[in-house]
């Protein structure tokens, strides 16, 4: 079976070739004083054909192609999709805060007490204000971490707020006014 089907196209070829003979015979039996150019047409066809089968011997040796290099040098790769960098800034001092008190106090300190300063200001509470009013909403967990008072870490690579404290209190900031 393996040995038909290069016979096929072989076959086809010859076929061809034969009606072309005969296309060649009826044309010069029609038209006996242009035999000259009855001749060229046959060898032109001749030509085609032996270049039509150049081409599909040519294009099976090669795999096909599945898009045009054309296609592929146009088309622009998809954008990328940008996190928001204030995102991306905070999540690295919150990373920062958890390893040392420095960080605690001075990358996330700033951060919770604007989000305080936030919450507080519709209540008409001020975070930095007299009363305790502020440390009375916020909850001992944030306000370990906003009070004003709070003095620089006299180690500065003491250990920083563990993920807990954090959460809690975030937690307490987001219930704020609600």
């Amino acid at each position: 079976m393996k040995n038909e089907k290069p016979k096929r196209p072989l076959v086809r070829v010859v076929v061809l070739g034969v009606l072309g003979a005969v296309a060649l015979a009826v044309a010069l039996g029609i038209r006996p004083g242009d035999a000259n150019l009855g001749a060229e047409a046959y060898v032109l066809f001749l030509g085609a054909l032996g270049a039509a089968v150049l081409t599909r011997a040519t294009s099976k040796a090669f795999d096909p192609a599945t898009q045009s290099q054309v296609d592929a040098a146009l088309r622009r790769p998809p954008p990328k999709v940008r996190r928001v960098p204030e995102l991306e800034r905070i999540e690295r001092e919150l990373e920062m805060s958890m390893q040392s008190a420095f960080d605690t106090h001075y990358r996330l300190r700033p951060i919770l007490r604007e989000i305080a300063a936030s919450r507080l200001g519709p209540l008409a509470v001020e975070l930095d204000g007299p009363g305790g009013r502020a440390a009375e909403l916020l909850g001992p967990d944030a306000w370990a971490l906003v009070r004003p008072d709070s003095q620089r870490p006299a180690d500065h690579h003491a250990a920083g707020a563990t993920l807990a404290e954090i959460e809690r209190a975030i937690d307490a900031l987001e219930a704020v006014g609600r």
